[in-house]
């Protein structure tokens, strides 16, 4: 038995964006209970430091997995924040992320396809994700850190009026 190859997904139409951390496969999409396939595509990226914006990106990736049945992608933050840490001098990743939403190629228009993506005659055709949201026990996305990071919780006082025995 083959398994059925889903339909490439249509880049112009607005989805909803789940950030979801999963070593192989996400499981089921997480809003409908549908089947997720994986796909490559154009993604916008814009990266913070604290409360600065730094840079955007557009990044080319297999992280999204897309529902068969509703507007949903699933992405793994953990694939997202790998592809960043290789960036090149001049390039300010910041320290958190958000993607943004599916960079739409073919709605460029033939006669503007020598212009540079970006300029003011070329807009970049972003279609946004309509929200987007973490799956419940997921790390927020954008999060560099490693699992193992952080402070330290200090130790909790002992309440007043209460003695050890």
């Amino acid at each position: 038995m083959t398994k059925k190859q889903a339909p490439p997904i249509d880049p112009s139409v607005p989805r909803v964006c789940i950030y979801q951390e999963f070593e192989k496969e996400p499981g089921p999409c997480p809003r409908c209970g549908g089947a997720l396939h994986q796909e490559h595509h154009l993604y916008a990226i814009a990266t913070r430091r604290g409360r600065q914006m730094t840079d955007t990106f557009m990044i080319s990736g297999d992280f999204g997995w897309y529902c068969e049945d509703c507007l949903t992608v699933v992405i793994n933050p953990e694939k997202v924040g790998e592809m960043l840490s290789f960036s090149k001098p001049g390039w300010d990743t910041g320290e958190a992320f958000a993607v943004l939403g599916l960079v739409d190629l073919s709605a460029v228009p033939e006669e503007k396809s020598h212009l540079p993506l970006g300029d003011d005659d070329n807009p970049i055709p972003l279609v946004e994700f309509t929200e987007a949201s973490h799956k419940p026990g997921a790390r927020p996305a954008g999060s560099r850190r490693s699992k193992h990071s952080g402070s330290k919780r200090s130790k909790s006082k002992r309440r007043k009026g209460k003695r050890r025995r």
